[in-house]
Formats: C-alpha cells, sequence, structure tokens
C-alpha cells in the first residue's frame, strides 16, 4: 500500500501511538520520583501510548513498528503531525480554489441582510461663489466602505508550504519503512500529489 495509506491504516485503523520514552517503554526500567497518575497523564499529552479501553486489543506489530520508524525517522514535530494526520485520514489544509478576495472589514444589520459598513472618508472643502451661500466655505465629507483581501498570497502561500512539508515527510518515509521488516503490508512508492493546487485550476 502507499505510504499514505499505511500510516493511517498504523494510527487511524490501529491506533499506533509514540511511546515518549521506548527504552522505559520496551524494558520497564527507570526510578520515578512521581506517580503513575502523572506518566499516564503526561504520555497522553504527548500523543504516547496509554492503557486501552477494555476489551480493545493493542495494534498490530507492523504498526507499531511503523510508529516508532515515523517517530525516530522525522523530527518531533513533524512525527506528530504526520501522525495526527494520518490518524484523521485528512492532508494538510492547502487552501483549494484559494483566490485573494475583496471583503468589507465591517459588516451592518440591516433588514436586507448584512452589508458592508461604511466609514467616513477625505474631507473636501470648496468655497461657494454663486447662490446664497455666497462666498462661504463648504466642507463635505465622503464616505467610503473599506475593504481588505482575503485569504491574503502569504497565507495560501503558507498553506501551501505545509502540504509540501508534509509531502516530504512522507518521501523520508519511504525508504525506512519498506527496510523496517514489516510483514503484512509491503509500501509502495505512490505519493499523493506534490502540489494539488497546479491541477485543480
Amino acid at each position: 500500500m502507499p505510504v499514505r495509506a499505511a500510516l493511517e491504516w498504523a494510527f487511524g485503523t490501529e491506533c499506533a501511538r509514540f511511546d515518549h520514552d521506548e527504552i522505559g517503554a520496551v524494558g520497564g526500567t527507570g526510578w520515578r520520583s512521581y506517580g503513575m497518575e502523572y506518566v499516564a497523564i503526561q504520555q497522553e499529552q504527548l500523543g504516547a501510548r496509554v492503557d486501552t479501553s477494555p476489551g480493545r486489543s493493542w495494534p498490530h506489530d507492523d504498526a507499531e513498528l511503523i510508529a516508532t520508524v515515523v517517530r525516530n525517522v522525522l523530527p518531533w514535530y513533524a512525527a506528530t503531525q504526520v501522525a495526527d494526520l494520518a490518524r484523521a485520514g485528512r492532508t494538510p489544509d492547502w487552501m483549494p480554489d484559494a483566490r485573494p478576495r475583496c471583503v468589507p472589514v465591517k459588516w451592518r444589520p440591516s433588514p436586507a441582510g448584512p452589508r458592508a459598513a461604511q466609514d467616513h472618508g477625505d474631507t473636501f472643502r470648496y468655497r461657494a461663489m454663486k447662490g446664497r451661500s455666497g462666498n462661504r466655505l463648504i466642507e463635505l465629507r465622503s464616505m467610503c466602505c473599506p475593504v481588505t483581501y482575503y485569504p491574503t498570497s502569504g497565507q495560501i502561500a503558507a498553506a501551501r508550504r505545509a502540504y509540501l512539508d508534509w509531502w516530504g515527510w512522507l518521501l523520508a518515509l519511504q525508504v525506512p519503512l519498506r527496510g523496517a521488516g514489516l510483514v503484512s503490508i509491503d509500501v509502495t512508492s505512490a505519493m499523493p500529489p506534490m502540489e494539488p493546487w497546479k491541477n485543480s485550476s
């Protein structure tokens, strides 16, 4: 199966977790100056494996091995992101079909629905030369609708950079997973699209 499918199987279907202390978890050694309740809370916050609920078996050995490979090949922040996305069966949100749109900064309620809020713009002054006003100074304040652009080009670029990071992490996991000695599955060279936004237009 492709590397993404293998990760989703391990973390999503089999519920594999990271051991924050893999040597201690395997050997059961190490002295602790705090209670097991504290250990369980810390492991859960770190995404480490905690006791399963009654009636649920432990993850498959291949799933455990996949989790170990991910934990040791990738930096911690990358490993947790890959695991979280695989657990949810998602890819990073690369903002498909995103285009910067001109939108009002503020909205105001109206009987017909929300309307763009207006604000005072520039002030214009001129002298009236005719009519009743004579030679008086006339001042007019223009009204405008402040707008902004959302999402910005920077936000779109950041979302797509995050997708490319995720894609690179999957590529970095392919060879180690093939050589990890998995028994039940074979990891293929198939990958998600590298730049899906280029094919969405």
